[in-house]
């Protein structure tokens, strides 16, 4: 053997690691995500209607002057008051709503309806605060109608805290809306 028998080995240089993800099971998660979510949807967004019918007199004589084809609209006017300023006067079709009263009339109209719209209408030179009056009516019949459908569905053996707010939408007119009377 001699000087120069022994083999060297000279080492290849090193080529870098080239880290490689694996996306398989990444779109496996997704895509079985993705049909979960794509069956949940139609439970997901369920509304829930229901008709809650008038329970006396006034009611039934709102709900017959106000059919759901047409718009529901609370009209605001002035009348002179006994202590000799003005007072707002509120209208639902020929019916004179009660102040007290008026928040939860409104409510039982709109809880009947599939639109859940109040319009709310009045002149010109009608009091803007009147107006603002009116609007918070609106607003408040909100809080009436999901009581009315959180009793319907407790008299019905559901959970009440289960379903979702129903909204009530107050809409103030700038064209006046014909009303036949």
């Amino acid at each position: 053997m001699g000087a120069n028998t022994f083999k060297t080995f000279k080492r290849k240089p090193r080529s870098a690691v080239t880290p490689d993800m694996n996306v398989t099971p990444l779109v496996d998660v997704v895509l079985v995500l993705l049909i979960i979510f794509m069956v949940l949807a139609p439970v997901v967004s369920a509304h829930y209607l229901g008709r809650l019918p008038p329970p006396d007199d006034k009611d039934v004589e709102l709900a017959e002057q106000n059919p759901d084809n047409k718009p529901l609209v609370v009209r605001v006017t002035e009348r002179p008051s006994e202590a000799g300023g003005v007072e707002p006067v509120f209208h639902v079709g020929a019916t004179e709503l009660e102040l007290d009263d008026a928040a939860n009339r409104l409510g039982r109209l709109a809880a009947a309806r599939a639109d859940k719209v109040i319009y709310v209408d009045a002149a010109d030179e009608t009091d803007y605060g009147f107006v603002l009056q009116a609007m918070g009516f609106a607003k408040d019949a909100e809080a009436v109608v999901n009581k009315l459908v959180r009793d319907q569905a407790t008299d019905q053996g559901q959970d009440p805290t289960a379903l979702a707010t129903i909204r009530v939408t107050s809409v103030l007119v700038t064209k006046e809306i014909p009303v036949n009377n």
